[in-house]
């Protein structure tokens, strides 16, 4: 039977699947292959607008749930992972194998809870904040998937700040990153290239955007924004509702030249019912300074992760 946490546990796992084969049965890459059918609630939303595997006649809708409500449900599940041997031991596996990484001393990677894996989820357990309880349950899971993924983030080289705004009066175009004003992250990386042509009454803003799940995902996108305002000092665009569940306005100043995206996240209780209404704003930034920030808070992260046993 397919439960939730070995639908999770196996998503999560599925990269050391790939790597290290050796310490599987072959049936068990199986059940990776039926892990990817069934996407988890922590992948990301780009995933969840993918097209409907059943004809919109015959699909339920789905029911969310509460975060206390999926924490039971996981532990239910993770009770029942316990009373298959074989899943159980592809479950310690792969804990192993992250403790192994972490620093925390475990080897070799057998699949067995014995004394040695217990002092190592106990050490985890406290440098992370949880009951040392040296035993597996589901935030110990959710925090060492998380971890993990820290470690493999793709920090990507992005393309330098250029500006072409010689003749503002009739054509400006202006190429960077988005960089949130309030301190980025590497969820999500934007690239965009902005061409403002005042005849048209448009500004065409063409993105590139890597998403950073566990397999990280590149998308392009072009969205074009109607030109409310346009003088001798900045560029304003209308609100421009061309993304799911948010709205946002294009802000360009002249002098200095500082492009500015104010992005509104809207709620509703149909599509939007999940998104937590918010305001940012975003600045068109150089694309290597972004990459220094993100590599110093990366090597930061892992610093915190990695941790060397002691006796």
């Amino acid at each position: 039977m397919t439960t939730q946490v070995k639908v999770f546990v196996l998503t999560c796992f599925f990269t050391f699947l790939t790597l290290v084969p050796e310490l599987f049965p072959d049936g068990l890459m199986a059940l990776a292959e039926e892990s990817t059918a069934h996407p988890s609630h922590s992948q990301n939303a780009v995933n969840a607008q993918a097209a409907p595997s059943t004809p919109a006649s015959t699909q339920k809708p789905a029911r969310p749930k509460s975060a206390a409500a999926e924490q039971e449900q996981a532990k239910k599940d993770l009770e029942a992972l316990r009373q298959n041997p074989e899943e159980f031991r592809t479950l310690i596996t792969g804990v192993q194998v992250f403790l192994g990484r972490f620093g925390y001393g475990v080897g070799p990677y057998h699949g067995k809870l014995d004394t040695q894996t217990k002092q190592a989820l106990k050490a985890y357990q406290q440098h992370i904040g949880l009951e040392p309880t040296g035993d597996v349950d589901y935030v110990t899971l959710k925090s060492l998937t998380e971890d993990d993924q820290v470690l493999n983030r793709v920090i990507p080289y992005l393309p330098p700040y250029a500006i072409k705004d010689g003749d503002w009066e009739h054509v400006l175009e202006v190429q960077g990153s988005w960089m949130l004003k309030e301190g980025n992250t590497d969820d999500v990386l934007e690239t965009s290239r902005i061409v403002c042509l005042k005849a048209l009454g448009q500004c065409i803003d063409s993105t590139a955007s890597l998403v950073n799940t566990t397999v990280p995902t590149m998308s392009v996108h072009t969205d074009i924004y109607e030109i409310k305002e346009w003088n001798e000092h900045q560029i304003v665009s209308n609100p421009y509702e061309g993304q799911p569940c948010a709205v946002s306005i294009l802000r360009i100043f002249r002098k200095p030249l500082m492009v500015t995206r104010f992005v509104s996240t809207v709620s509703n209780p149909s599509t939007c019912r999940n998104v937590k209404a918010a305001d940012h704003q975003y600045l068109l930034e150089d694309g290597p300074k972004i990459y220094q920030i993100l590599k110093t808070q990366k090597a930061k992260a892992i610093q915190e992760i990695l941790q060397v046993q002691r006796d």
